[in-house]
């Protein structure tokens, strides 16, 4: 879990409880952990004794600075009678973080009070051949190893570090700078190889009551000669102007487009806002946006989320393009321009350089060749794009990436449907857990063709435009003829494909069902969806004093309940806020608003932290679990609040 996250696109640094720097990607944000969960900090040391900020003998308030990411951390150890207040920022163009603290003498007599920031770092996620080298033409330290070197510094306002040491850590016994410092004396080790940390320490002398400031940074580059110009460029000012120039930068960022948040409370707000940081802190410069940089997750099974699936990527997109934000999502098209096979699918994920991702799907199914897709994330790239396209009228963009995205993808789309049916062909669910054809699928490639057709139509390429409006009549004939039960007054999740090629209608309750309406397939008061959201909201809520609602029964990813009829699973963020979004787009006067409203306030409950949001929590506790933050988490609540504001604002101006 990560409760702070700052990021600028190439370096992204993530912090847990304790508010340790666990992770630190660069060049690209969220892939090459150099941080590896490893635990950067810093220490206090005074009258004889040094305490770990990570320890429990701190007490600290986590949040952060108005309208920024900026942290603003306020701590108390009592026993050494010291408070601080903190601020950490990374430059929005400068690969810089750092850290302000200001340091209060709470004891009645004058002392000296010292900071040990401490770095564990394992460059390229191995802590073999790393070096960690004192540089006397900065004053600080680096690490480095290959292409990437990361210099640790800080100073007062009366000059730079005055102790430093490297060593070597958890190898043969030695435990590195770790305990050097312990007895708040630096040993002046200038170099050391292998598995290494280093400690830079810098003292204040304060009277009773007075207050000191601290600063501490890390550049990151890619070799020392731009390293050194780097700090050169950091000290030409005084940190507290690179800080204020910062908060500065951010506060217009989120101020681009006012909002009127109605009758949203004061924590929706500062979710909303803290959401777009986080978004914009897990896309990468080039264009990737990344699942979640949490890197926990790789302790419990042995991977990550530090990937591009392309159907996250397309959500997180779209709610930024609702938001305002289109100079950041055009950089998420292009870049999907070039991952597209030549076939004119996107496999299952991609690492943030545009390298596949590790997949479990195969390129064989049942004995038969099949392609490892899940069609629905080329279905919803094309979706979002026309919606972009839509909003901004950006014909010019839609030329420039007809014919390396949209053509091709909507040719595949075209062609991948099944004779029988006439649905998708077959493919991997979006829980990528079952292969089959399923309704989220069925409703994203809906989209995607509509989508598709009204670009094709705006640059003139009629043909396609005609089959892609055909084919989408036949589409949803063909979702209600076979995936909608008169039985049972409801839609289906899906058909399932045995091993004998023999279909099996998958009856089984799904919030995916979500997809039947929100790439406009079927109207949200369609009677046949209606019916199917009753359905859903009455099987999926979870009925503790949590609430929420689940994926489906029985679903087993981070299950911690056996009693199905209470808990038919953990409770997501994004499939309780589908639930709103329902309700919002149902809405024909304020007062049916309320659902909507409630269910929002649900989710902006959970955030922890500086607002991170997790995948899923506790059905008892509430607490988080799996990823924190997911930015698919972030982007559904941005765009559930921008569509509440939206029909709101809409049935005021009926009123009057």
């Amino acid at each position: 879990m990560r409760q702070v996250v700052l990021g600028n696109g190439s370096l992204l640094l993530n912090f847990d409880n304790e508010l340790n720097i666990r992770d630190l990607y660069w060049p690209y944000g969220g892939f090459e952990n150099h941080g590896d969960r490893n635990r950067t900090n810093f220490g206090v040391y005074t009258d004889g004794k040094l305490s770990w900020f990570f320890e429990d003998c701190w007490r600290k308030e986590i949040s952060c600075t108005e309208e920024t990411p900026v942290t603003d951390i306020r701590a108390s150890n009592p026993e050494q009678q010291v408070d601080l207040v903190i601020n950490d920022a990374v430059h929005w163009a400068e690969d810089f973080y750092m850290k302000k603290i200001a340091v209060k003498n709470r004891s009645v007599y004058p002392r000296e009070i010292k900071l040990v920031f401490y770095q564990d770092l394992s460059i390229k996620g191995i802590e073999a051949g790393d070096s960690a080298v004192y540089d006397p033409q900065t004053g600080g330290i680096y690490h480095y190893k290959k292409g990437c070197y990361i210099l640790a510094n800080c100073r007062t306002d009366k000059g730079t570090a005055k102790e430093y040491s490297t060593g070597v850590k958890r190898y043969r016994g030695k435990e590195g700078t770790y305990r050097d410092a312990e007895d708040g004396m630096l040993s002046l080790n200038p170099v050391a190889d292998g598995p290494v940390d280093s400690a830079l320490s810098v003292s204040l002398n304060l009277e009773a009551g007075e207050e000191g400031l601290v600063y501490y940074w890390l550049i990151v580059c890619h070799s020392l000669a731009a390293l050194r110009r780097a700090n050169d460029r950091f000290m030409s000012k005084h940190p507290e102007t690179w800080l204020q120039e910062i908060i500065r930068y951010y506060r217009r960022w989120i101020k681009r487009q006012e909002r009127d948040y109605q009758d949203l409370s004061p924590e929706v707000q500062r979710v909303f806002k803290q959401s777009l940081f986080t978004i914009k802190a897990q896309m990468d410069r080039r264009g990737a946006v990344v699942a979640s940089s949490d890197a926990d997750t790789f302790l419990v099974a042995r991977d990550h989320y530090m990937y591009l699936w392309p159907r996250d990527g397309a959500m997180v997109a779209h709610a930024l393009d609702l938001a305002g934000y289109p100079e950041e999502t055009r950089k998420f098209y292009t870049f999907c321009g070039a991952l597209l096979s030549d076939e004119g699918y996107f496999l299952q994920r991609y690492n943030p350089d545009g390298s596949p991702g590790c997949t479990w799907h195969p390129w064989l199914m049942h004995g038969q060749p099949c392609l490892p897709i899940q069609e629905d994330e080329t279905a919803l790239v094309i979706w979002a794009l026309g919606q972009h396209c839509r909003l901004y009228q950006d014909e010019d963009f839609a030329r420039s990436m007809f014919e390396s995205l949209v053509r091709p993808s909507v040719r595949f789309m075209l062609d991948y449907t099944d004779a029988v049916t006439g649905l998708p062909k077959p493919s991997w669910d979006l829980w990528e857990e079952r292969w089959g054809i399923f309704a989220f699928t069925c409703g994203a490639v809906y989209g995607a063709l509509q989508a598709g057709a009204l670009m094709a139509r705006a640059l003139n390429a009629m043909d396609l435009a005609d089959e892609c409006e055909k084919r989408t009549a036949e589409l949803k004939q063909a979702m209600v003829r076979w995936l909608y039960s008169e039985q049972l007054g409801r839609f289906a999740r899906g058909l399932l494909i045995s091993e004998q090629d023999e279909m099996m209608t998958d009856l089984t309750l799904d919030s995916s069902l979500h997809g039947l309406y929100a790439f406009g397939a079927f109207a949200p008061g369609d009677e046949k969806v209606v019916k199917t959201i009753h359905t859903l909201k009455e099987g999926l809520w979870v009925k503790t004093s949590v609430g929420g609602m689940a994926r489906y029964p029985g679903d087993y990813y981070f299950r911690v309940a056996d009693n199905l009829h209470e808990v038919p699973g953990n409770p997501w963020i994004i499939t309780t806020l589908w639930l709103a979004d329902w309700y919002i787009r149902r809405a024909e006067g304020i007062g049916d608003l309320k659902p909507a409203r409630e269910l929002i306030e649900w989710a902006a409950a959970k955030a922890v932290g500086t607002c991170s949001l997790p995948e899923q929590v506790h059905p008892y506790t509430g607490e988080p679990l799996s990823v924190v933050p997911l930015t698919w988490s972030h982007s559904t609540f941005v765009q559930v609040v921008i569509s509440y504001l939206a029909k709101r604002a809409r049935l005021r101006k009926e009123l009057h």
